[in-house]
């Protein structure tokens, strides 16, 4: 709309230029016509001379300037010495020949007063032998003409205009809906829904429609990568997912008989760990997927969160730690997956649990004031701010939790919760501590 409303008024303007530049050729071509009308006259006059002498010249102008309707054509022959021999009277002293200047009406003296339309007069002064003959016309003529190109132009400047913010809205509304339309498309695809394409409009061949259908076509190769991709971390999966559980189950068999093996053990917990990173993989690549949106429903995040704090206290004073939780009274209801906000606020909570040392605060608040925001505060070592945007990568972890346990895929499985949700996750210095803050979209009341 806006770059619609930028042409039109780029159009107002060149129309105006050019409308401008119509009247003021308008007015030269009238004035040149005048002009080759009196030079016309001369040349009869000439020859009139030339003819019949002094008398004839004399009588062509005084029967000339007693035609003259209302005087809208004035003529005076003058002599040698300035005297008045023929014509209309005129105050024009101030004339040389060859001058060609306008005359206010108010300088002319005429046996009859010129018609109320003339204002002044556009004259000449030429000779003819010893005489001096001046030439007018009256004004009106020009302003007539200017008077009905004015109208016309002032119409037609506005009929342009109006026609130009009309058609400028229009197609500006129709250019916004399929920008829109692109845009939902696009944002679908954000959240997972790869099968979505741009709708196609029938006889388009613009810009827009070519855009069109080049996203589609990415859109299809893109969602032909990303099923290959899935499907070969699903074949992949259930290749090993198989064969570890063996591998566990024979461990814990072999454990069961001798219990004082400590490779045994070692080995089984790393059977354990191998699992767990490959149910963090696969959770992560269906949430990235999009797929897990069909459960959204209507909860109460300070409800979940009241919850995990009741089942994470006990852990925390196990470490030694204190687990504080400040939740509003109220509910925070908002759209979303019940199981992954879960995940998100118990990986919060154990990541916090998992890399404070003992004696150390952590704190879970809820604040719904505009929007849902959950925040995870603590005093223990936190993350050096270069670092911050790493975390969210898949097993990547800072170099002094690299002795505590865990895999590195706690915070992107997060991250990867708070993108299918719309939400946005930051990093912050607690002072000491970290304070990790995960701002949801609006409420639903």
């Amino acid at each position: 709309m806006r770059l619609s409303l930028q042409f039109a008024f780029l159009y107002a303007v060149l129309s105006a230029v050019m409308f401008f530049g119509a009247y003021w050729m308008t007015e030269y071509e009238v004035r040149d016509w005048i002009e080759d009308q009196m030079r016309s006259d001369l040349v009869a006059f000439e020859r009139v001379y030339a003819a019949r002498g002094e008398d004839g010249l004399m009588d062509r102008i005084a029967t000339l300037s007693e035609f003259s309707f209302e005087n809208e054509r004035i003529y005076q022959l003058r002599g040698p010495d300035g005297e008045h021999l023929a014509g209309t009277v005129i105050d024009v002293d101030a004339i040389g020949a060859g001058a060609h200047v306008f005359l206010p009406v108010a300088t002319i003296s005429a046996g009859s007063p010129p018609s109320a339309e003339v204002s002044g007069y556009w004259t000449r002064i030429d000779r003819i032998g010893p005489y001096n003959l001046v030439q007018g016309t009256g004004d009106h003529v020009i302003a007539e003409v200017l008077e009905a190109l004015s109208i016309a132009l002032v119409a037609g400047y506005i009929l342009v205009i109006s026609a130009g913010l009309i058609i400028g809205q229009f197609v500006g509304i129709r250019t916004e809906r399929r920008i829109g339309s692109i845009m939902e498309t696009l944002e679908d695809v954000a959240r997972g829904g790869l099968a979505r394409r741009i709708p196609a409009s029938e006889g388009d061949r613009d810009d827009l429609s070519r855009v069109s259908g080049a996203v589609n076509v990415m859109l299809e190769q893109l969602e032909t990568l990303l099923e290959s991709q899935r499907q070969i971390a699903t074949d992949i999966a259930h290749d090993l997912r198989t064969p570890l559980q063996r591998l566990r189950q024979r461990l814990e068999r072999m454990q069961a008989t001798h219990q004082d093996d400590p490779d045994l053990a070692a080995a089984l917990g790393e059977t354990e760990t191998l699992i767990e990173t490959f149910r963090a993989l696969l959770r992560i690549a269906q949430i990235e997927a999009g797929t897990q949106q069909s459960y959204f429903v209507t909860l109460d995040l300070g409800d979940l969160a009241r919850n995990l704090i009741e089942i994470y206290q006990p852990v925390a004073e196990d470490e030694g730690q204190s687990l504080i939780a400040r939740l509003p009274d109220g509910p925070v209801m908002m759209q979303g997956d019940p199981a992954l906000l879960g995940q998100l606020i118990s990986n919060v909570i154990e990541n916090a649990v998992r890399h404070c040392p003992m004696g150390a605060t952590l704190v879970l608040s809820l604040d719904a004031d505009t929007v849902p925001v959950l925040c995870m505060s603590d005093d223990g070592p936190g993350i050096p701010e270069d670092e911050r945007d790493k975390v969210f990568r898949r097993f990547y972890r800072v170099e002094k939790s690299r002795t505590t346990e865990g895999h590195g895929l706690g915070l992107p499985l997060v991250k990867a919760i708070c993108t299918l949700h719309d939400a946005h996750i930051s990093l912050a210095d607690n002072s000491p501590g970290l304070i990790v803050t995960v701002t949801f979209p609006q409420s639903v009341t």
